[in-house]
């Protein structure tokens, strides 16, 4: 579906057009290129079998989304697929749930073939149960959600065939994902830890990764792809970062989260979030400036929770301390950073190289000429600060990390 410069009317259960949660939806909605046009609320009691809302207040919110010349109507509800229906035929306008609205998101996102195969999953098993009354939004709508350059023929979708698809695409899943493991077990078994930057989506993951490839002396060529928006990238990247004296760590970007998650994306995404766990420690990015952190928050230390990592070592950082006034320093909060800052982000290494290595002291070892092997790979694995050379061998003082080894 195409929502570039569409018009959206966002219909919402809540107490305010200003909450939290309503901030969010009206950020997934631009986040797909449209403009929300309204926010309609209807504090509910009692929810209506039928509707879920108030059948009057239906009435009300179709007669405004008209009057307004809406082209969609997104309902940030967790609707049954006869509600969707009935809503669907009372507006007489594509309608779409917070559901599809994020997995539409996910759509445009994903660019890996790994990606594209998890969203698509998930999208598939959301239009499974819901296939009757997203004909009509076929009918309407050029091309189907989730299945592009085939699906964007008007195709005759049964769950028979929709079943078909849903199976091939867990077998590929499953195939692609044997592949990733093994590339998995290989950084497991090497001795280099492993760190994993993980929290909500758009707190600048991907921006602080790139900062410090910039800043570690990495190839410029391993950068990833960043934006200031929701869900820029769906891909775990991994890439191997050389710490401030010598050591190094595989430092991996995960999937951003994001409240109410749905089911689906949650099951298609569980094994690239499941990396997580193979994490020796793990930096916990939070956006200082997001006038609701405290859901940002809960939302990243309930999936940590869910995922039982709560036994890991966690560096809370509070990032985009640049775009805001009044540093204000959290009790919880390691450090307060923005991925801008070159010193910010040096310190952010040095914590991670002291939380995996300890500290550090000045020794010296002594080579004798007849092991110049060891003395080059010595070099190569360790932090030199100055060699000397006598008579018998060549001294070699290092930097010692006081903890070595995980």
């Amino acid at each position: 579906m195409d929502f570039k410069d569409k018009k959206a009317v966002i219909i919402a259960n809540d107490i305010s057009e200003d909450s939290p949660r309503q901030k969010e939806n009206i950020e997934l909605v631009k986040s797909l290129g449209a403009e929300v046009i309204s926010v309609l609320i209807q504090n509910i009691q009692r929810i209506n079998p039928k509707y879920y809302f108030g059948s009057g207040k239906i009435e009300y919110f179709s007669n405004i989304s008209k009057e307004l010349k809406a082209d969609f109507i997104v309902v940030c509800e967790d609707l049954s697929p006869r509600q969707l229906q009935n809503v669907k035929d009372e507006f007489d306008m594509l309608v779409i749930d917070g559901n599809q609205l994020i997995l539409e998101l996910f759509n445009q996102r994903a660019t890996t073939a790994f990606g594209k195969l998890q969203v698509e999953l998930a999208t598939l098993s959301y239009m499974y149960p819901r296939l009757r009354g997203m004909r009509k939004d076929m009918d309407r709508q050029f091309g189907v959600m989730g299945m592009r350059g085939a699906g964007e023929q008007k195709l005759e979708l049964d769950r028979r065939v929709l079943r078909k698809r849903i199976d091939k695409l867990k077998e590929d899943v499953k195939a692609a994902q044997v592949v990733l493991d093994t590339k998995s077990k290989m950084r497991s078994d090497s001795s280099i830890p492993i760190v994993s930057l993980i929290g909500y989506s758009n707190t600048g993951k991907s921006t602080l990764l790139n900062r410090i490839i910039e800043l570690s002396g990495a190839d410029e060529d391993k950068r990833v792809y960043a934006d200031d928006r929701l869900f820029a990238t769906l891909d775990t990247h991994a890439r191997r970062i050389e710490l401030p004296h010598g050591g190094d760590i595989i430092l991996t970007d995960t999937v951003g989260l994001i409240s109410n998650l749905p089911h689906q994306l949650i099951d298609a995404f569980r094994s690239t979030l499941l990396e997580i766990k193979k994490a020796d420690l793990l930096v916990q990015v939070l956006d200082i400036s997001n006038k609701h952190l405290d859901v940002e928050i809960e939302t990243t230390e309930n999936l940590i929770k869910d995922l039982g990592l709560g036994d890991k070592k966690i560096i809370k950082v509070y990032n985009k301390a640049d775009k805001v006034v009044d540093k204000h320093i959290y009790a919880d909060a390691d450090m307060v950073i923005s991925a801008y800052n070159d010193g910010d982000v040096r310190s952010l290494l040095k914590a991670i190289e002291l939380e995996l290595y300890g500290e550090t002291v000045e020794d010296t070892k002594f080579f004798p000429y007849s092991e110049a092997k060891e003395l080059s790979l010595f070099m190569e694995n360790n932090q030199i600060i100055s060699k000397k050379y006598s008579d018998e061998g060549t001294v070699v003082t290092y930097t010692k990390y006081l903890k070595r080894g995980l």
